[in-house]
Order: C-alpha cells, then structure tokens, then sequence
C-alpha cells in the first residue's frame, strides 16, 4: 500500500522544509529529505524526478522538483513501500498529479489570507490521489494495455518488440538509449506486457538472459455502443432521443479516424477506474442525468465534472428529450483490441537475413506465434 505524500519547500534562508504531509503522521527523516534534494540537485539542478530508496524509512520515493530557477523550489515527494516502484501507476499519471499539486502550492503563495482553505483543498487532493493510485494496481487488461500506450516507455518497448525479440537486457539498454533516462526497474514495465498475454518470456539455449517475444498486439480505438445502436432502433429509451442518438453516433463514426493524440486521449480516460467505470456503466443503457449511479460519496457535482470531460472528448452525448429531460448516451466506447501479429513474420525473415536476429531466436518465436494463431 502507497504511504502518502510529503511536501518541502526550499529556500536560501531556511533550508529544506517540510510543507506538508499526508497523512499527517507520515514522517521521513530529515537527513533522508537531504538525500533526496542532493540527487535532485547534483549537477544543474534543473526540474525532474528521481526515484530514491531510503533504507532508514523503509521506502521507495518517487520525488519531482521544481528546479532550483523555479521561483520556488518544491519537492513533491510520492512514499511508497519499498517493494512498490512508480512505473506501476505511470510516469503519465504521476506527471499529472504533481502539476495539479504544484498549482495547489502556487495558489497558496499566492493568497497567503486564504492558505489555510487552500491547503485543506490540497490534502483532500492528496487523500483521493492516493485513493485512485491504490485502484490502478487492479486494473483489467484491457486497462492495462491502455496504461501500456499511455506510457510513453510502453509504446517503446511495443515498438522495439515489434522488430524482433529481445533479450531483457538489450531491451533495457534500448529502452534508457531511445529515452535518455535512467530505468531501475525494467521488469515492471515487462510486467504490464505479460499480465496482458502480449509477450511470452522465454529462454533460448546457449543464451544466458531472458528472450522476449511479442505474442500479440494491440490498438486502442473508439467503436460504436451496438447495444445502444440497437436499443434506439427500437425507440429505446424513446423515438425521439433515440433517433437523435443515432443521427449523432452515424455523424460521428462517418468522420472518424484514429490519431496518436485521440488514442492518447482514450488511453487516458480508460486508465481512470472513476471515470471508465462511467464508461463500462453507459455501455448497456441510457440514463437520465439525474438518476446516473452514483459511487459511495460521490456528489451529483462530481458526476456532472465527469460526464462534462467525457462530452467534451466525444465519449458521451447529453440529448434533451420533449420534456427537456436529458439523457446520457454513450456515443463512443473506449477499447483496446488485440490482433494476431502477423507482420512479425517478414519482420523476423528479415532481421535473420541481416544476421541481427540468431536463428534459434528466430525459431523460437515463430513456433510461439503458430501456437497463438492456431489457437
């Protein structure tokens, strides 16, 4: 289970500082804050994140810093157990919560007479930040696979994979020279891979690492709502919303195309368990807004905050009927779909030819492919 937060503040002045903790008896030692600002600071001392184990603490720490040239020097650090490692959530969704953080922070400097509210707001951010980052350690694999391309380390190792197998640690040299990032923990992002059945780890005689080879492949994509389709052309939940509903899904799809920056925006809304529980929820029936499900403490504001993201990207639709009653439509389910890789074949012919790929390598996958395609 993830610890919590601790915020510190640097200045010439003062020093290091602890800002805030959530929960607020969450501790770390000074000395190891110390450690964790030194290996921001070693060198420029420029914004990032590092990722550092204290041994005293018994934790992982995924910290981001400001920079020293930011007008203030915040260090955002994420305490996790020491057996956790941040790229079980994604760099993605980390990034995004230590920007809406470090806004929270600025707000703060910026009305000191209303800190105090402020600062409330921000650790009920903390509290529901660690709350969502407990429940992307159980996502389904079609989340995954969308966590997978939401990560930019994941569309990487998928392309390397995509050439020909790798062994583990040419994988992980490829992975920190395409990025120019140091990656401690290779074997989580491998680990994504495997849970999804997109890549078989296997050993090749003679050869002392592990192989890997890509199984199946994958794509996230936007898909008409059959069932809502239908349902409406049967004028469910009425003729007239429901012949809106399909002039709308028909308008839609005849001009869709899929682009990296959409499916980035579909991978990003699938890895969310709030938001594509919605999703999942909306794909057998329409609801009137005001009886849409609602979670254990969830407002009917915090709905209506994630149906007007989802609108806004094209996901759901608002319809009013003739009673000017408006109804949630689904107009775009959210997938990720895997195919058999065919392309793997020529891909291996060529790079045996080339003399980069060994034969038994070679072998060995295609006998791995033939085995999932006869299945």
């Amino acid at each position: 289970m993830t610890k919590g937060y601790i915020i510190t503040n640097w200045t010439e002045d003062q020093g290091l500082g602890v800002q805030l903790s959530y929960p607020q008896d969450l501790e770390v030692d000074l000395d190891d804050m110390m450690r964790i600002f030194y290996a921001h600071i070693t060198g420029a001392g420029e914004a990032g994140n590092v990722l550092v184990r204290l041994e005293k603490a018994r934790s992982n720490v995924s910290s981001y810093f400001t920079g020293m040239e930011s007008e203030n020097q915040f260090m955002i650090n994420f305490i996790m157990e020491l057996g956790e490692d941040p790229e079980i959530f994604g760099e993605a969704v980390l990034s995004e919560i230590n920007q809406n953080i470090i806004f929270y922070l600025k707000n703060i400097k910026q009305n000191p007479a209303n800190s105090l509210d402020i600062t409330s707001e921000l650790a009920d951010y903390l509290k529901n930040s660690l709350s969502y980052l407990e429940r992307l350690k159980n996502l389904t694999k079609e989340q995954v696979m969308a966590q997978i391309y939401n990560s930019e380390k994941g569309r990487l190792i998928l392309e390397i994979l995509q050439e020909k197998p790798q062994t583990k640690k040419d994988l992980h040299n490829l992975l920190e020279e395409k990025t120019g990032k140091f990656i401690p923990n290779i074997d989580i992002l491998i680990s994504h891979f495997v849970k999804t059945d997109l890549v078989r780890q296997d050993w090749i005689e003679g050869d002392s690492d592990i192989t890997l080879f890509l199984l199946s492949d994958f794509i996230i994509v936007r898909r008409p709502v059959s069932k809502l389709i239908d349902d409406a052309k049967k004028g469910v939940p009425n003729p007239y919303v429901a012949n809106k509903y399909i002039e709308i899904a028909t308008s839609y799809f005849s001009n869709y195309t899929p682009t990296e920056e959409d499916n980035l925006k579909i991978a990003h809304h699938m890895i969310n368990p709030d938001v594509f529980d919605y999703v999942v929820l909306f794909r057998e029936k329409s609801y009137p807004i005001n009886k849409v499900p609602r979670g254990p403490g969830e407002t009917f504001d915090q709905v209506r905050t994630f149906l007007a993201t989802l609108e806004a990207d094209n996901v759901i639709k608002i319809i009013k009927d003739e009673s000017n009653v408006e109804w949630i439509f689904l107009v775009t389910d959210l997938t990720a779909q895997k195919f058999y890789p065919e392309y793997l074949i020529e891909n291996i012919r060529k790079a045996v030819t080339e003399d980069i790929l060994k034969k038994e390598s070679a072998i060995k996958h295609l006998e791995l492919l033939e085995q999932v395609y006869k299945k």
